[in-house]
């Protein structure tokens, strides 16, 4: 029995830790990048990657089944053009949690990216989302103060897990751009409505042939930038 146990210790001298992608191991961050904990609202824990120095912020919000690491390429570009950017893990994705008492209001997520920004030194803000992080945004910026600067949308359902992205562009001022592709039908059947419905006067749709989802319009002909130029403004 001692045996077994001093083989067992000898053995656990040599395990290799595994990435996790823990606090200490965000396996898409790079030397210069700063991760960041933060705390929603209704105190979800939420975990973000924050890259560039400009005073430009953008927010980013992935889709379903995914973590920050999806926006980390676009991120970059946009930093080496002078934006600061802060992609997160929405609660209950990646390194963010939920906690006790708090619910499913991913816009929380979004508003609490938003103050860690204006709190670096971001004076102007928008907001780009994925599928549910496309209606995560879309809500988020119709009840954010001070306002943020623009929102862009990739195929983000008009409805998602409580949160009501209709509703919101009805009553939302803010500056938006829908992007979504002519096959992925419900999610272009849901842009057009929010299009059509949203009470912003700067708003635009751009529609593409296939049926790309989510962040992989953005490897489409001109869309990355089309929602560059939009950031930029």
């Amino acid at each position: 029995m001692r045996r077994a146990i001093g083989l067992l210790a000898l053995v656990s001298l040599f395990v290799v830790p595994t990435a996790t992608g823990g606090q200490d191991q965000d396996y898409c961050a790079k030397p210069g990048d700063v991760p960041v904990h933060l705390e929603a609202s209704d105190g979800a824990d939420i975990y973000g990657l924050e890259i560039g120095k400009g005073a430009t912020g953008v927010v980013f919000g992935h889709q379903f089944l995914s973590d920050h690491c999806e926006w980390v390429d676009f991120a970059r570009r946009l930093a080496r053009n002078g934006f600061r950017t802060l992609s997160i893990d929405f609660r209950g994705n990646g390194d963010s949690h939920v906690n006790s008492g708090s619910g499913v209001r991913l816009d929380r997520d979004v508003a609490a990216a938003v103050a860690r920004l204006r709190s670096d030194g971001a004076t102007r803000i928008k907001l780009v989302g994925a599928s549910m992080g496309g209606t995560a945004v879309l809500v988020a910026a119709s009840n954010i103060t001070p306002a943020v600067d623009g929102v862009v949308s990739l195929s983000g359902p008009a409805s998602y897990n409580g949160l009501d992205a209709l509703r919101a562009v009805k009553r939302s001022r803010v500056p938006v751009r829908f992007l979504v592709a002519r096959g992925d039908i419900r999610f272009a059947n849901d842009a057009t409505t929010l299009m059509k419905a949203a009470a912003a006067r700067d708003k635009a749709i751009l529609r593409y042939g296939g049926a790309a989802h989510g962040s992989s319009l953005l490897g489409l002909p001109g869309a990355s930038a089309y929602v560059t130029r939009f950031l930029r403004r």
